[in-house]
């Protein structure tokens, strides 16, 4: 899906305080959950600047790979950052995956960056025409 204004703030990632939690308190505690469905990973951005996202994730009840999988694409301006008359942008990637048990951990890294550099070359092929 696509988000021309950036995900909508569901998880109060952006807020330095939320439910009397500081948003490092919130980082740690996040550390071992369960996946949830539409709880997106957040790339890095520098919250003074705008960005557009856009997900994507599995869909429930696939037999796949991967119980569930689901990521986010964040493109970000940065003004200042390129020569006159030109533009930079920053893109990130984040991606939280469960995959079944009997694929190893290894292999489904290895496959998640073999991807994400296609990926990148593809987005850079299109890009430079």
């Amino acid at each position: 899906r696509e988000w021309p204004s950036g995900m909508p703030d569901f998880a109060h990632y952006e807020d330095e305080i939320y439910q009397g939690k500081s948003r490092g308190e919130r980082v740690r505690e996040s550390k071992g959950r369960e996946l949830t469905r539409y709880v997106f990973p957040r790339p890095f951005a520098l919250s003074s600047l705008p960005h557009k996202d856009i997900s994507m994730q599995s869909i429930e009840k696939d037999d796949g790979e991967f119980r569930m999988y689901q990521g986010v694409w964040r493109m970000q301006p940065l003004p200042g950052c390129s020569p006159p008359g030109e533009s930079a942008m920053r893109l990130t990637y984040a991606v939280e995956v469960s995959p079944r048990p009997y694929l190893p951990v290894a292999l489904v890294e290895g496959r998640i960056a073999q991807d994400l550099c296609a990926n990148l070359k593809a987005i850079r092929e299109i890009m430079t025409r």
